[in-house]
């Protein structure tokens, strides 16, 4: 039986660039590296990312995006508030009912969703709880750090 996801792979075309983000930015933990590739952690697994350089003439595949799991409502603002101060690419943030998120864009154009689940006592016993999202504001945090 499946229990989750382990981790994700993404093909970036400068490891320097995509490093200063998932590092910088949103504060992943390096573990490792090989030529050509960089591993991270958010403290899940051993790697929760892992970044694969394709260079400038190798096409960056396309997917929708992935979601980062956040703690809790506070940290998800206090993200949001670091990836402001850096000047992230960030999408509006979004109530899904069943999750309260925002979404970013990283230097290859991937989107990253950082999100928070919402109890199920929150949304009830929706029979689609999915079908619809509101727009969702982050509560501000001053002097936050990331890393």
């Amino acid at each position: 039986m499946l229990h989750g996801i382990n981790h994700i792979a993404l093909p970036v075309r400068n490891l320097d660039v995509s490093d200063r983000f998932y590092r910088g930015i949103l504060g992943l933990r390096a573990v490792g590296e090989r030529p050509g590739m960089k591993f991270y952690t958010a403290g899940l697994h051993h790697h929760d990312l892992a970044l694969m350089e394709t260079g400038a003439l190798f096409p960056v595949s396309g997917f929708s995006h992935f979601c980062l799991d956040v703690e809790d409502e506070q940290s998800l603002a206090a993200i949001y508030a670091c990836c402001r101060a850096a000047g992230a690419r960030i999408l509006e943030p979004v109530d899904h009912t069943v999750m309260r998120a925002f979404y970013l864009v990283d230097p290859d154009d991937h989107i990253v969703e950082l999100g928070v689940d919402v109890p199920q006592s929150e949304w009830g016993p929706w029979p689609n709880p999915f079908g619809r999202d509101v727009a969702y504001r982050v509560a501000s945090q001053s002097n936050v750090t990331m890393g």
